[in-house]
């Protein structure tokens, strides 16, 4: 299972938090939460079976994870989710509650390789939105030189490097915020930085030691274009 992503959205007056997360090989599925207020208000489900049915590619079902989110932050900025009397809504195609995405999928007479939410989109469809949405909306892409590999205990030596999407421009001044999330202990800031005139952030940080429990780095990215989210799970000392 790959680790996911969450981005907050500005948009009339209102925030939206997306969550995309891979749900694993035993349910082979790329689902996508928007909240507003700290409530669901719908979800998206695509399956990647095919994508994996001659052996995991990760590199393949992350692509389709990423392509997936924007498609979300990309509708919400079309105004896909404002009603008309200025409230929110759940667009066409898309499932009210996550509550209701799992009594669909348990529903009799699916068959199991299909997915079987009300938001059910295939690949194809999931790519060809991304692609459109790129076309016409700027978001904050990051590139980590080398990719982390974090390890409890040790100090993490990386560069981020920020630039817009659609120009391919830097993006200066950027807040960078790193938190180590445990299931053991509260969460910890280790580091905080802005970008710089390229676009780039040195980044140097003690990976907290890990007793028990699981942990993950949480680097946020912020700025007037919007913010990005990207979590990296902490091994344990060898």
């Amino acid at each position: 299972m790959i680790t996911g992503y969450n981005t907050d959205v500005k948009h009339n007056s209102r925030v939206f938090h997306i969550q995309t997360e891979d749900k694993g090989d035993s349910s082979p599925h790329i689902e996508s939460l928007i909240y507003v207020g700290g409530e669901i208000l719908a979800t998206r489900k695509t399956s990647y079976a095919e994508v994996i049915k001659d052996g995991r590619d990760d590199k393949a079902v992350q692509e389709l994870m990423e392509q997936q989110h924007r498609t979300m932050i990309a509708a919400i900025q079309r105004g896909r989710f404002d009603a008309p009397d200025g409230s929110v809504r759940v667009p066409e195609g898309m499932s009210g509650t996550f509550e209701e995405d799992e009594e669909a999928e348990t529903a009799p007479g699916r068959s199991g390789g299909e997915s079987s939410t009300a938001g059910d989109r295939t690949l194809d469809q999931v790519i060809l939105d991304y692609l459109a949405s790129e076309l016409n909306h700027e978001q904050i892409d990051c590139a980590f030189t080398p990719v982390p590999d974090l390890v409890a205990g040790k100090e993490a030596a990386l560069r981020l490097r920020a630039h817009s999407s659609l120009s391919k421009q830097p993006v200066v001044g950027a807040t960078v915020q790193i938190r180590i999330l445990s299931t053991a202990s509260k969460p910890v800031m280790v580091f905080q930085g802005k970008t710089s005139s390229d676009g780039s952030c040195p980044v140097t940080f003690q990976v907290p030691a890990l007793s028990e429990g699981n942990a993950a780095a949480v680097i946020r990215v912020s700025s007037s274009i919007g913010s990005t989210e990207f979590k990296f799970p902490v091994k344990r000392k060898a």
